[in-house]
């Protein structure tokens, strides 16, 4: 008994949820992006600074898809591209990011686990579908 016990316990501790502040750092998604999340109050923001390795659209570094023509000028690099998520329940939710890409905002969840804190799911809910992958912590 003692013996199921502790092994429920450590199964159990990976999949506990972490503290807001592990989600704050540098996090490098698979293309070689970038992006720096931070808290601001009680919410978390995400900016961009590296953009892809082989980038497929806006090649010249600008924004030229953002729904705003005032925006189209800007550099990706520098820009704020995950907005106003709320730590709920141990995952960053209830925030959108934008994709430089098509111009569009999705909503967007985070999450982290105690098993590997250097390792960030995130997940983008598109119309019909989702799209998830992995982001790794760097200093």
């Amino acid at each position: 008994m003692i013996l199921h016990t502790l092994l429920f316990s450590l199964v159990f501790s990976f999949y506990t949820t972490v503290s807001p502040e592990v989600y704050v750092g540098k996090w490098e998604i698979s293309s070689g992006s970038v992006i720096s999340i931070y808290q601001k109050d009680n919410l978390f923001f995400g900016k961009v600074l590296k953009r892809s390795n082989f980038p497929l659209f806006n090649k010249n570094g600008l924004d030229n898809k953002n729904p705003n023509p005032e925006l189209r000028t800007r550099t990706i690099v520098g820009s704020l591209i995950m907005n106003n998520m709320s730590y709920i329940d141990g995952i960053l939710t209830g925030g959108t990011i934008y994709n430089a890409d098509s111009g569009k905002s999705y909503p967007v969840k985070l999450s982290i686990y105690n098993d590997n804190t250097d390792l960030c799911h995130i997940k983008i809910e598109h119309s019909l579908f989702a799209r998830k992958f992995k982001a790794k912590r760097i200093q």
